[in-house]
C-alpha cells in the first residue's frame, strides 16, 4: 500500500531537489524517499557504531594490528616511528 503525504519545502529548496532528481533521472518522491531511508539508518546506528559494517571492519583490522605490533601502549607516534625503522 502507498500513501500519499503532503510536504513543504522552501522555492530555493525545491529547486535543489528537482535538480538533483533530474540528474540522477528519478522523480522527487524517489528522491525523498531514498534520503529519508538514508537518514533512519544513520538514526539506527548513532550510538552504536559497532553496527556499521565499516566500523566493524576497521575495529578487526585494528585489532589484528595490535596483536602483530602491539607497540609500547605510550605514545602511538613513537610506535609507528619505532615501527618504521625495524621494517
Amino acid at each position: 500500500m502507498t500513501t500519499k503525504v503532503m510536504v513543504s519545502f522552501p522555492d530555493e529548496f525545491l529547486v535543489q531537489v528537482d535538480r538533483v532528481a533530474q540528474e540522477e533521472h528519478r522523480s522527487r518522491s524517489e528522491l525523498v524517499r531514498e534520503a529519508l531511508r538514508f537518514y533512519m539508518g544513520l538514526r539506527e546506528t548513532q550510538g552504536q557504531p559497532r553496527a556499521n559494517p565499516l566500523v566493524q571492519r576497521a575495529i578487526l583490522v585494528q585489532d589484528r594490528l595490535s596483536l602483530a605490533a602491539p607497540g609500547t601502549g605510550q605514545d602511538s607516534t613513537a610506535d609507528i616511528r619505532q615501527w618504521r625503522e625495524a621494517r
